[in-house]
C-alpha cells in the first residue's frame, strides 16, 4: 500500500502543470486568444475574430503572420495599441483617466445605497416623533393664551385623551 502511495505522489510531482506551461514565456500563442483580446478597429463594438469586413480579414491575417513569426500575445496586442490606439483593447486599462471607467460604477452603486438608506429612514420615522414636536408647539400657544377658561379646557381635554 505504501508503494502505491509513493508511486502516486511521484506521478503527481512529475506531471507537468498545464497552467504553468501556459504562463511560461515559451508557450505557444494561439490565434483565438489573440483575436479574442483585440477589438476590431474597423467594426466598432466587435472583437477582431467576429468582424465580417474585408479589412477585418486582413487584420486577422496579420495576426496569423505575427503568431507564425513567433511573437507573443502581449507583443501583438502592444503592436495593435501602438498602431490603432487604446480603442482596440476590449477593456480599459486600470490607470490614469481610464481608472474612472472602473471606479464610477462602484461609486454609483454606493450613492444609490445611500439614497435608499435615507429614503427608508425617512419613511420609517415614528409618527410619535412628529406628534411630539406639534404638541410642544401647542403647549407654547396654550401658555400664551390669556383666557383662563380656554387654558383649563385644553388642559382637561389633554388629561382626558391621554
Amino acid at each position: 500500500m505504501t508503494r502505491i502511495w509513493l508511486a502516486l505522489c511521484l506521478v503527481i510531482a512529475l506531471y507537468p502543470d498545464p497552467a504553468a506551461q501556459a504562463a511560461s514565456p515559451g508557450a505557444k500563442t494561439t490565434f483565438s486568444e489573440v483575436a479574442g483580446a483585440l477589438m476590431s478597429p474597423v467594426c466598432p463594438g466587435k472583437l477582431l475574430h467576429d468582424c465580417p469586413s474585408s479589412e477585418g480579414a486582413q487584420l486577422r491575417e496579420l495576426v496569423r503572420r505575427k503568431i507564425f513569426a513567433g511573437e507573443s500575445k502581449e507583443q501583438i496586442v502592444r503592436y495593435f495599441v501602438e498602431v490603432y490606439g487604446r480603442d482596440v483593447l476590449p477593456k480599459p486599462p486600470a490607470e490614469g483617466f481610464y481608472l474612472t471607467a472602473w471606479l464610477l460604477p462602484f461609486g454609483g452603486v454606493l450613492a444609490g445605497f445611500g439614497v435608499v438608506f435615507v429614503l427608508v429612514r425617512s419613511w420609517t420615522k415614528r409618527p410619535d416623533d412628529a406628534g411630539q414636536s406639534e404638541e410642544m408647539g401647542e403647549v407654547s400657544q396654550d401658555a400664551a393664551s390669556d383666557d383662563p377658561l380656554e387654558n383649563r379646557l385644553k388642559r382637561e381635554l389633554g388629561d382626558f385623551e391621554g
